[in-house]
């Protein structure tokens, strides 16, 4: 084992570095994990990469950041286990969750480590590219989960990037009986169209507003989705996406009895939702291969995220420091 491995080092708006940093040591209940691919988060990476807080909080983004920052949907390979862990072992295939004590560098490098109860064991024949975005399946679960009358109903997916292609799939293993997705992007449409009954140009989608969908899951983020979100749903809009505008709640919502419901994790066991995510991903009910739009290696980090900038990509894919 190495005492130093590569990690991304984000040095401030549009730059970043390849950096040496030591291999973490794993405590008693920990794994030390080599990471073999780390999607991007889209939204999240975008907003960094450009020198911007996607919670608009002031000071931020800080530079430099944390050494893998912002990292945090990745898989590996178990490569050494402390003193109390018991359910796995070196060599086991892993997805990971963000890093959840705060200190250890996030998951852009090449070693990270990760309490047990914090993984997701994977299959031994799972692809681990395939494997790097369940940190995001995991959310689209516990979005999808918080809708108690799923089975049956008409679905709707505003916005079909990462988190609405997802939507879908998760929504359909859930029970839902149809599912209509929009987006402003051919692309998007054309990589959603399996997994959805119906998929609709965002310009032509004044024609749902009559059928309706008993719930939508906006997944843009973007007033204009929200709104017509409001507008189309005939019970709640279940806004997943970090909102970046207001959106406007009056009297019509108010009399239809449409209710606004934001995706919260906090007090949940996302681990649980990751191994689920897994699960799904195994049998087969959700396929992550058309959110991944390139698999690059480190050195060109930059062209990644400006494919993402750009809306040329869904999600990047980074394996390799060569």
């Amino acid at each position: 084992m190495p005492d130093m491995c590569p990690a991304l080092q984000v040095t401030g708006p549009r730059q970043f570095e390849i950096i040496e940093i030591p291999v973490p040591e794993p405590a008693a209940d920990e794994v030390l994990i080599e990471i073999h691919a780390c999607a991007t988060c889209t939204n999240w990476e975008i907003q960094t990469w450009r020198g911007t807080d996607i919670f608009d909080r002031p000071g931020h983004p800080i530079y430099p950041q944390n050494p893998g920052s912002p990292g945090h949907e990745a898989a590996g390979i178990v490569t050494a286990a402390g003193a109390d862990v018991t359910g796995l072992a070196v060599g086991d295939k892993v997805a990971i969750l963000g890093s959840m004590r705060g200190p250890e560098n996030d998951a852009h490098a090449q070693y990270v480590t990760r309490p047990e109860d914090q993984i997701a064991q994977l299959k031994p024949d799972t692809d681990l590219v395939r494997a790097a975005p369940l940190e995001m399946g995991l959310c689209a679960v516990r979005s999808v989960e918080l809708e108690p009358d799923l089975p049956g109903l008409t679905v709707g997916v505003v916005g079909l990037g990462p988190a609405g292609i997802l939507h879908l799939q998760v929504a359909r293993a859930l029970g839902a009986a149809r599912l209509i997705g929009i987006d402003p992007l051919p692309a998007r449409r054309e990589a959603a169209a399996p997994f959805a009954d119906l998929v609709v140009d965002s310009a032509e989608a004044q024609s749902l507003l009559e059928e309706g969908a008993d719930v939508v899951f906006e997944c843009s983020g973007h007033p204009s989705g929200m709104g017509f979100g409001l507008g189309w749903t005939r019970r709640v809009l279940r806004e997943f996406a970090v909102p970046s505008g207001p959106v406007q709640w009056g009297k019509w919502e108010w009399m239809r009895g449409v209710a606004i419901a934001p995706y919260h994790w906090r007090g949940d066991n996302q681990a649980n939702c990751l191994r689920k995510a897994a699960r799904l991903l195994e049998s087969g009910q959700i396929d992550t291969s058309p959110l991944i739009s390139a698999v690059l290696p480190y050195s060109r980090y930059d062209e990644g995220l400006e494919l993402l900038a750009s809306q040329q990509a869904i999600k990047v894919v980074f394996q390799g420091w060569a």
